[in-house]
């Protein structure tokens, strides 16, 4: 029965995971749904939306020219924004976090999926040069999580048991 708030919040981050890029970064990512709404790949659509929430790259933003303004992008903003409502859902700092990092897992592993589904190519996504943009979108994904998770948890007050 206490329960019942950890997995809402963690359904309400997975649902949200479709739409936050979207809220914060509009036209980017209707330009690439454009490209293949004629083709019907609706797994590639979905793929897209998931996938963009994982395009800041944190590891080349710190070894780059890292700004004040670069660091806000809508990707990162996206992941606070889904780990502090996932937060505030499952209530309490622990709860939080572990409720925030668990919907970044089920993203991936739905990005992924989709992506094998829409026949992309995973392995490119893997190796050479991709690895770092892959791993710092992965890096900054689980930090904006923990940074909204952790907020939106102590927000919310304390978990008591009813």
């Amino acid at each position: 029965m206490t329960s019942y708030r950890l997995i809402i919040g963690i359904i309400v981050g997975i649902v949200l995971s479709f739409f936050t890029v979207f809220f914060f970064n509009m036209m980017v990512i209707i330009e690439q749904i454009n490209l293949y709404v004629d083709d019907d790949e609706l797994f590639r659509i979905f793929a897209l939306l998931v996938g963009a929430n994982f395009d800041f790259d944190m590891i080349s933003f710190f070894t780059g020219n890292p700004t004040v303004f670069g660091f806000f992008a809508p990707e990162l903003l996206a992941w606070i924004f889904m780990g502090y409502i996932t937060g505030t859902i499952a209530k309490g700092l622990k709860r939080g976090v572990i409720a925030s990092t668990l919907v970044v897992v089920i993203v991936l592993l739905m990005w992924i999926l989709l992506n094998i589904a829409s026949g992309e190519d995973l392995m490119s996504l893997f190796q050479g040069t991709q690895l770092t943009e892959t791993l710092g979108g992965i890096f900054s994904a689980f930090i904006g999580v923990l940074i909204g998770g952790s907020v939106g948890g102590l927000v919310s007050g304390p978990f008591e048991e009813i």
